[in-house]
């Protein structure tokens, strides 16, 4: 069984473990038209069934209409710190809400998810002149059979990537490659020859480029065939799914183990 990555639009995917079990990451569906995010062609009541929500950090670009989708169902949250507290004024149960920092592993029946550092902000306004600010995540995911993700959302690069790699191992990396318009300048956290030097930092296997709106992700596949060939570059229209392993390894592996035995 594969783990599969459907992507949703900007920095959203929805992620279906091997034993059926489905999360969903930074749900921003509606878009913003104001910073140049581009709406996804999926709703909220699709995910009324999912188990997780996980959210990177509390931008609105990425906590999107994650508290719609948890007001619909019972899905756990996973989130930092000020994505917490924006939870718990939207009135989600503080029984549903893992708040993480970094370095603290959580384990959920064989799925593990791990927050790491991630080099960005994650403040916003709550009230009249009042503000919440924490640490924004990057997460890597431990899917039950042992598929490692590193789901990035904002990051600048930074050579704790290179130990990532050392220490995790990702098989994937999802990467922002571009950024929001802002005063007609792109806010750009990591450009598409430093995500590549993060993909060949980390090992991965496939690399998805994401959070852009221009040719960030051919530029990114460019650099990454450049820097590190033997990782694949998988550029993913909104709706689109990537499976790890893909197909193609699954059949040859059990072609090998046929004529071993």
């Amino acid at each position: 069984m594969a783990v599969t990555l459907r992507y949703l639009g900007w920095s959203a995917f929805e992620i279906t473990l091997e034993d059926g079990r489905r999360l969903v990451l930074d749900p921003m569906l509606t878009g913003l038209a104001e910073e140049g995010v581009p709406p996804s062609p999926t709703k909220p009541e699709e995910f009324d069934g999912a188990d997780f929500v996980l959210v990177t950090h509390a931008a609105g670009d990425h906590i999107g209409q994650a508290f719609e989708i948890l007001g619909r169902g019972q899905a756990k949250l996973v989130c930092d710190v000020a994505t917490r507290f924006l939870a718990l004024e939207a009135g989600i149960a503080a029984s549903r809400i893992y708040f993480m920092a970094p370095g603290v592993e959580f384990a959920f029946d064989r799925l593990k998810i791990k927050a790491l550092p991630a080099e960005h902000l994650s403040f916003r306004q709550i009230g009249e002149g009042r503000y919440i600010s924490a640490p924004p995540l990057s997460y890597l995911l431990t899917s039950p059979g042992g598929v490692r993700l590193f789901l990035g959302g904002d990051t600048s690069i930074t050579a704790n990537h290179r130990l990532f790699g050392e220490l995790y191992r990702p098989h994937v990396a999802v990467l922002g490659v571009g950024g929001v318009d802002h005063h007609g300048q792109s806010f750009t956290e990591l450009y598409p020859d430093e995500a590549a030097l993060v993909a060949k930092w980390l090992g991965v296997k496939a690399a998805i480029p994401i959070h852009y709106r221009f040719d960030e992700g051919k530029r990114f596949a460019a650099e990454l065939k450049r820097r590190a060939p033997a990782a694949k570059a998988v550029l993913l229209a909104p709706g689109a799914i990537y499976e790890f392993p893909p197909k193609p390894a699954r059949k040859a592996a059990g072609a090998a183990r046929r004529k071993r035995s």
